[in-house]
């Protein structure tokens, strides 16, 4: 039984989650949007990919949450989460029935920029008696999929003659913003694409089309998305502040959430005085930094100061140190915060929950994989 063991007697590396550290990001965020009213809390699942967290950030005050996977869709809603909205688009024949058998026990949208496969999902919906709830995605720059805005407006007026399709509104995902470190320049870009959603906004209900959703905000504009007062209600699809990594502390105004989630690993030898190889990798913890996808960063230690280096491997990792002197044995466990928790996370089957540095719960990650 491993529940009550210390963290140190988990087998290495392991996925770890500090449960006073995620309760205290997830309420952060909760209580700073019940105090406002021109946004909504639509919670992004990527990172997690855990119901039981989901339905702690839907009882702190979320409307739903959103999700980019149609398999980790289904698993929510088998796991009793009916407010869903799928911040992708769907494509093939069989992905589209499943999505048409899920629409009938959940409230689930899927974004659409595409009048072909907008037609399709009309056509499977209407053969399996359903409607599929479709949000058009607006194009944010390179890296995004969507309707460019200008083009926008027409493209929603062609949706409303699909009898399968029910309109709901609009989505975006402007990740460029994560480049932004400054708050007042990220704050300024934001805004300016605030400004041309609302422009849209009233060009397409001036034309008699309600759009009842308006979702596009992230955990880089948490506290940003609720200040624009040309819009109400907007949806902010925070997903990574759950857990936070040290990257996302290199963005001002993210760092107040707390390093959740940790890789714990062990030393398991010192071949020189100066170096320390630990038993994880590439495998067990991402090396990429989730604001481009491009950039080779690598873990830092959580409680370990004076490593000069961190060089990955697939399954080992060698650690530089500034001082050989350093009381770092063979056998020493050690906690490390991810660059990207989301990338990370996918690599475990398992989490477990520390409270007081022993082990008070253990999460199955069945959601990994889930496409």
């Amino acid at each position: 039984m491993l529940i009550g063991i210390d963290k140190e007697e988990i087998d290495t590396p392991a996925l770890l989650i500090d449960l006073e550290a995620l309760e205290k990001n997830i309420k952060t965020m909760a209580d700073y949007y019940r105090a406002k009213n021109g946004a909504a809390l639509l919670p992004h699942q990527k990172g997690h990919r855990l119901p039981i967290i989901a339905k702690k950030q839907i009882d702190a005050g979320a409307e739903g949450v959103s999700m980019t996977s149609l398999g980790l869709a289904e698993f929510y809603v088998r796991s009793g989460i009916d407010n869903i909205l799928i911040t992708n688009e769907i494509y093939g024949q069989n992905k589209i029935r499943r999505l048409c058998a899920l629409s009938k026990h959940a409230n689930v949208t899927v974004g659409v920029d595409n009048i072909q496969n907008a037609t399709q999902l009309s056509e499977i919906a209407r053969a399996n008696n359903t409607k599929i709830n479709a949000a058009v995605e607006l194009y944010m720059g390179r890296g995004s999929c969507g309707v460019d805005i200008p083009e926008a407006k027409s493209f929603v007026q062609q949706l409303g003659k699909l009898q399968g399709l029910d309109f709901k509104g609009l989505w975006w995902h402007q990740g460029s913003l994560a480049h932004i470190k400054q708050f007042d320049e990220r704050k300024k870009a934001h805004f300016e694409t605030l400004d041309n959603v609302a422009t849209l906004k009233d060009e397409i209900e001036d034309a008699g089309v309600n759009i009842e959703m308006l979702s596009g905000g992230y955990t880089c504009t948490w506290n940003i998305t609720p200040e624009y007062t040309g819009l109400r209600d907007v949806e902010v699809q925070a997903g990574t502040y759950v857990f936070s990594d040290w990257c996302s502390h290199l963005i001002e105004g993210l760092e107040v959430f707390d390093f959740a989630l940790t890789v714990l690993t062990r030393c398991i030898s010192r071949p020189k005085p100066n170096q320390a190889v630990f038993d994880f990798g590439m495998n067990s913890c991402s090396d990429e930094c989730g604001h481009d996808y491009l950039s080779v960063v690598g873990p830092r230690f959580k409680d370990l100061q004076g490593v000069d280096q961190v060089s990955e491997r697939e399954e080992i990792s060698l650690a530089l140190l500034k001082d050989p002197s350093m009381e770092v044995n063979v056998g020493d466990v050690f906690e490390l915060i991810p660059p990207h928790s989301d990338t990370t996370a996918k690599s475990y089957d398992k989490y477990y929950g520390i409270r007081n540095d022993k082990v008070e719960v253990i999460w199955a990650n069945y959601g990994r994989g889930l496409f």
